[in-house]
């Protein structure tokens, strides 16, 4: 093989190899916001978790903090799992369909649900 020809191999193998880790840095990057997103989700369950009444409430609101965390450990894989994705969306919707929330509580929780929706567009 000629010189010039395993120069360019090497230039071609180097590049893709940059540009593979640039789409990887890019990818957790991405996921980095989603994760802020879930962790801000979390905070504000907590927060709203004292004010249940009823097991109903509590189990609902323990549920959704279940399936944030399992979101949260593939993302921390690098993996989007649009299933538990999905049932995290559903257990929110629940809680701020049938819990008792303050007005504070409620809006937090919109907007996380809002951000969450908006995330997932990206992915």
């Amino acid at each position: 093989m000629g010189s010039f020809r395993k120069k360019t191999l090497i230039l071609l193998f180097c590049v893709t190899a940059v540009s593979g880790l640039a789409s990887a840095r890019d990818h957790s990057r991405d996921f980095g916001e989603l994760r802020d997103i879930v962790d801000r989700t979390q905070s504000d369950l907590k927060a709203a978790s004292g004010l249940e009444h009823g097991d109903k409430q509590r189990g609902r609101v323990q549920h959704a903090e279940d399936d944030l965390s399992k979101l949260d450990r593939k993302l921390v894989k690098g993996k989007f799992d649009n299933g538990a994705f999905q049932q995290s969306l559903g257990m929110l919707k629940s809680i701020l369909d049938h819990n008792t929330l303050p007005g504070k509580g409620r809006n937090a929780l919109m907007r996380d649900l809002a951000d969450l929706q908006s995330a997932r567009e990206r992915h």
